[in-house]
């Protein structure tokens, strides 16, 4: 006669696998949660940092001057504050430009001529600007 191996609970491999199966789509639940829900209702302190600075520099210096009765050396301070944002903003557009022609550059060099020609009509700015 064939004897069955009943293992107890936690060592048997059905329990394990169903335990495991149930946590895997628990994480991926919660990632899809939070990236479909969290993420897109509820902005970044980044972001509100990012959007008072940026509201800072497009109100100007001379109403914030007279709005907020700055002194020679506050207006100074966010002068210098401003231009410091928008340097390093610049080198971090100007630095991800690079990155996008390096890596397009490469994916280009991978490619025959009619890929290439393909390519460069299917991502020409033209059609970009018409799949947005």
């Amino acid at each position: 006669m064939h004897q069955q191996n009943h293992q107890p609970g936690w060592s048997n491999p059905r329990v394990l696998t169903i335990f495991a199966l149930i946590f895997l789509c628990g994480v991926a639940f919660g990632s899809a949660l939070t990236r479909s829900y969290l993420h897109r209702h509820l902005p970044s302190a980044r972001d509100r940092h990012e959007a008072s600075i940026e509201s800072a520099g497009r109100f100007g210096l001379q109403k914030l001057k007279t709005e907020l009765n700055l002194t020679p050396e506050q207006l100074q301070f966010i002068t210098q504050e401003l231009d410091d944002y928008k340097k390093y903003y610049q080198n971090i557009e100007d630095e991800r430009l690079d990155v996008a022609e390096h890596g397009k550059q490469r994916i280009l060099d991978r490619l025959n001529n009619d890929q290439k020609q393909k390519f460069n009509d299917l991502f020409s700015p033209s059609k970009v600007a018409d799949n947005k």
